[in-house]
This record gives C-alpha cells, structure tokens and sequence, in this order.
C-alpha cells in the first residue's frame, strides 16, 4: 500500500489510528483509480518572529523592556501562530519555537559533557546561524528541562500537538566532536539521549514527533553514514507510540530512496523543492512520504491550483495512495511573518479544495 504526505505525517500503528478521527485530516474520492485519500496539513519547524517581536528582542537588548515584558511579546506571538493553525484546521498544531534561537540551542544549552563556548556556525546555505556545541566529556541531555522551551497553552490546548527535534545524527554534525574515537561511537551515544528525550515529549503528550535530518542528503553520503543514521534514527524511536517522522530538508533523496525507507518512520519527509519529482517513478513502499511543496525559502506565494496540480502529479507518479499531508519544506523562519502566514492559509486552503473535489 503506497501513501503519500505533502510534508510529514501519517501513522506508526495504522490500523489503531486508523480507527480514529484526525482533526484536519480530509478524505478525498479519487476518480481516476477509486483511490480513496486522506489529506493532513501541518508544519515542519520553527516558525517566524512577528515584527512586534522582532522589536521587542531588540528593546530588551537594550534594557529598555523587562524580561516579562518580552516574554508578553512572545506569548502573543505564539498565540497568533496557533491560531492561523487552528483556523486552518491543522491535523497536528505545533509550538511556533519561538523560545528556540536554532533548531540546536536548546541541546547545546542542556547538553552535558560539552565546551560551554559554543561556536556560530551557518545553517547550511541560509542566512542563519546556530550555535555548534564542542562535546569534550560523554554528552548528556537534560531533558526534562527543555519544557522551558515550549508554550503551555499550545501544549494544553486539547489540540494534536507535534514535536520538532534534530536526529541523532543532525546532532552530531552540527557538533565539534573532541572526545569519542570515531562518529559511529557518537552518533551512537547521543541516539541513546535523543531517545530519552523523544519519550519525554510523548509523555509531554506529543502525537507526532518529527526528527530533522538536514545532514545526510544536503551533500553526498560519505561511506556508511546512511546506515549509521538509520541506526541511530531506529535505537532513539524503537520504545515510541506515537506517530514518527523523519523529515530530510535542503537533501536530495534521488536514488536514495531505498534506504531512506530503513528509518523506522511511520512518515518519511523529502523536501520536493531539492528532490525531483521524476525521481520517485520506481518506487514503492508501505510507508507514508511526506512531499514538501511550498518553498520555505521563496518569498514567492505558490498559487493553490499549483500545489492543487504538483498534488496530482505527486498521485499520478505514485499510483494508489490513502493519505496526504500538504506542508512546506523546511522551516517557515526563513520568510518574513506576513509571507510564512499567506503560505499556511494556502496549505488550509488546498486541502479544503481536496475536500470539496470528487
């Protein structure tokens, strides 16, 4: 059974999800071959600062708000996201991340057994930047500690909540690594944290659980490294419930496909705006493929009778499909706020137009 998802999602355990209601998730009739599809939208990272935000960081750089004041900025922020997401009726809201500078801060800040200089470092070819932890000792996360990180009301607000972290792998590239003999001994290790720290989340009452896998098909796989990705990926999820993705932004997965399927992921993430769309023709998989099609990196608005069309080609390519999820592909950070929102409507927009279509 093949199943698609235009950026992240579908089940670990289908035939109990199955059985249940997802909120914002649209059934589809399908003419052509009687398919009968399930479309899910959501996002897939750390969302944009609104300008009020943007500003008030700066003021209390400058000690001219409190502390409190900004965290006033911050909750208002978060609390506008959300609610474009629940308006568009978001099968799984996620927490903006506002409190995350990078996607590696928090790990950095909570990573034992690390230099406590942390070096800047780009985000690969983005105009960002990310604080690249040094481990010098066994690293050790505290996590419990990363609640600090995330919004309350979005977490207790009855909704489908996800949660975004780094692979084990992403990790430990993002690092400089001065303390374990050879990669597979690190990439190993921190799989064993990022474990402890993906049960804590479910616990916390994530539904879904993305790991971010920008690493390994950003540039050529270097001998082993997919399997020792795939290994790590699999020992971190291996006691998980609920549902898992990874997500590979900024990679090309053309003949990769094969093993990107040996993560054990209910939902396998390809960012289409790197990946040919040609590629996937001989392809076949019990897994759901999450298909990123709105470019996070392009201010450009993609109409939705385009994503509506790279939707049906997506179906036409891939043959028999029972479920979808349109999303970006990557994080939205990279846009200005008022762009990133117009691209989550379009996202609520064109599944409703799935919804109304036969």
């Amino acid at each position: 059974m093949k199943s698609i998802i235009i950026m992240t999602a579908l089940v670990r355990h289908r035939s109990a999800r199955d059985a249940r209601h997802i909120g914002g998730a649209t059934a589809v009739k399908h003419r052509g071959n009687g398919v009968i599809m399930r479309v899910d939208r959501y996002l897939v990272g750390i969302q944009p600062r609104t300008e009020e935000l943007i500003a008030g960081t700066r003021d209390r750089d400058r000690n001219r708000i409190t502390d409190e004041e900004l965290e006033e900025l911050r909750t208002a922020a978060a609390m506008r996201d959300f609610s474009i997401q629940v308006q568009e009726d978001f099968t799984f809201v996620s927490d903006p991340m506002f409190h995350w500078q990078d996607l590696i801060r928090p790990f950095a800040d909570l990573l034992e057994g690390q230099d406590n200089v942390p070096q800047l470092t780009r985000w690969f070819d983005n105009n960002t930047f990310y604080r690249r932890p040094i481990i010098d000792s066994f690293p050790s996360i505290s996590h419990k500690k990363l609640t600090k990180y995330y919004f309350p009301r979005v977490w207790d607000s009855g909704r489908n909540v996800k949660a975004i972290i780094p692979s084990p792998y992403t990790l430990y590239m993002a690092s400089d690594d001065a303390y374990f003999p050879d990669r597979r001994s690190g990439v190993l290790s921190l799989a064993q944290e990022i474990e402890r720290v993906a049960l804590f989340l479910e616990e916390k009452g994530a539904k879904q659980i993305e790991f971010i896998e920008p690493f390994l098909f950003s540039g050529q796989p270097q001998n082993g490294d997919i399997k020792l990705a795939a290994d790590a990926f699999n020992l971190a999820t291996q006691k998980l419930k609920c549902e898992v993705m990874i997500h590979f932004p900024f990679g090309n997965l053309e003949g990769h496909f094969g093993e990107a399927m040996d993560f054990n992921a209910s939902v396998v993430g390809i960012d289409f705006f790197s990946t040919p769309l040609s590629s996937i023709t001989a392809f076949d998989t019990s897994k759901s493929i999450a298909v990123g099609c709105l470019d996070a990196r392009n201010s450009r608005l993609e109409s939705v009778e385009w994503v509506l069309g790279f939707v049906r080609s997506v179906v036409e390519r891939t043959g028999a499909i029972d479920r979808m999820a349109i999303i970006p592909n990557a994080d939205l950070e990279f846009l200005p706020r008022s762009i990133a929102e117009e691209k989550m409507k379009i996202i609520g927009e064109a599944a409703r137009r799935l919804d109304n279509s036969e």
